[in-house]
Formats: C-alpha cells, sequence, structure tokens
C-alpha cells in the first residue's frame, strides 16, 4: 500500500463504516459508530504491517472488533439503565460519561496542537467538517486550514506514533 493520508483512507473506506454498521444491524447512535468506525481506520492506518497482507483485508476485522466492543458497551450500558429505577437521570450520567470520554481522548490527541489546528481536528474528526466549511466558519481560505490539517497530523504523528504507514 502506497503512503495515503487519513482523509484519503477515510475516503476509501467510509463505504465499509456503512457496511458494517448495517451488517451488524446497529440502527441507533449512528454518529457514535461512524466516529468508532474512523477511528478504527485512523488506527488500522498505523498499526497496519503491509508484509502481513493487504490493508482493506487488515481494516475489515479490526473494524468490525471496534464496532463490536463498543456494541457490546453501549447494550451493556442500556441493560444497566433499564435496571434502574432512576432512568432519566441514568442515561444523562451516561451521555456525560460518553461526553467525558471523548473529551479525555480529544485532549490526549490535541494537546500538542496549535489552536488553530485544534480548529481543523475537532471540526474535522468529531463533526466532520469539510476545510470549506471550517474556512467559511474562521473567515480564511481553504488552502489555510489545509496548511492547519498538514501540520496537526504531522503533530500528532510524532508525538502519539513511532511509525507511519508504509
Amino acid at each position: 500500500m502506497s503512503k495515503k493520508t487519513f482523509e484519503e483512507l477515510l475516503q476509501q473506506f467510509e463505504p465499509m463504516i456503512y457496511h458494517m454498521m448495517k451488517r451488524l444491524n446497529i440502527y441507533e447512535n449512528h454518529q457514535a459508530f461512524y466516529q468508532v468506525g474512523c477511528i478504527a481506520i485512523w488506527e488500522a492506518m498505523f498499526s497496519y504491517i503491509e508484509d502481513k497482507g493487504q490493508f482493506p483485508a487488515y481494516l475489515y476485522p479490526f473494524m468490525k472488533g471496534r464496532m463490536l466492543s463498543e456494541l457490546s458497551e453501549h447494550t451493556k450500558r442500556t441493560e444497566d439503565l433499564l435496571d434502574s429505577s432512576d432512568t432519566i437521570d441514568e442515561t444523562i450520567m451516561v451521555n456525560d460519561f460518553y461526553d467525558i470520554e471523548m473529551k479525555s481522548i480529544v485532549e490526549d490527541l490535541t494537546r500538542t496542537l496549535s489552536p488553530l489546528q485544534k480548529k481543523w481536528f475537532i471540526g474535522y474528526c468529531l463533526y466532520g467538517k469539510t476545510p470549506s466549511e471550517i474556512a467559511v466558519e474562521e473567515n480564511v481560505t481553504v488552502s489555510a486550514v489545509k496548511s492547519w490539517r498538514r501540520e496537526a497530523i504531522k503533530r500528532i504523528r510524532a508525538v502519539h506514533f513511532d511509525y507511519h504507514v508504509r
């Protein structure tokens, strides 16, 4: 596999995310499971070893495992909520816990980023915004946002990963 950016891999394997959600009968929390799929692509891109086979064959079970884990956790949380007498308060707690967990992951990944790079990361990775949409919101050019993206990816790779996709 030639060296590809996350954006290229996401564009190529986004249908796999939707396929996996359909195959696993995920009919609620689509955005959360879509995010799990995106993170699976991101993680697989760094853990893939070219000598071991084709990237799609590696990614498919990798993503399936991540989604099954999330589905299992989601099911357990839901069952726990149904067993409780104060469902509304506990639902809020689960959502708050999920938000806190996501914020923790984002903070860890973005702690070395500049404020502009964080705007790209959060806009793109958490809200699925395009560089054009971010550029309009920030009143800058699309090329400026793409520059933030390039530098953010370099920093995240340098800090969080010792190797790159081959």
